[in-house]
């Protein structure tokens, strides 16, 4: 578990690890994450839960770059 000292904490509900990606909140509740109360516009993601929401959006992403 990390502590307020080692940075940003992920926002994920029931997760207390070291954020390493910042992620915008709207796309994280998009995918079907759930944040803490009062998380604000960025969402703080640990390497576990980024590796989530990347599978959660991939279909989006692709169809995106498809698009253009």
């Amino acid at each position: 578990m990390a502590s307020s000292n080692d940075g940003p904490v992920c926002v994920i509900s029931g997760c207390e690890s070291k954020a390493e990606r910042s992620i915008t909140a709207k796309k994280v509740l998009e995918s079907g994450l759930s944040l803490k109360e009062g998380s604000g516009r960025k969402a703080a993601l640990c390497r576990e839960h980024y590796r989530e929401f990347k599978k959660a959006t991939k279909k989006d992403r692709v169809l995106e770059t498809l698009g253009r």
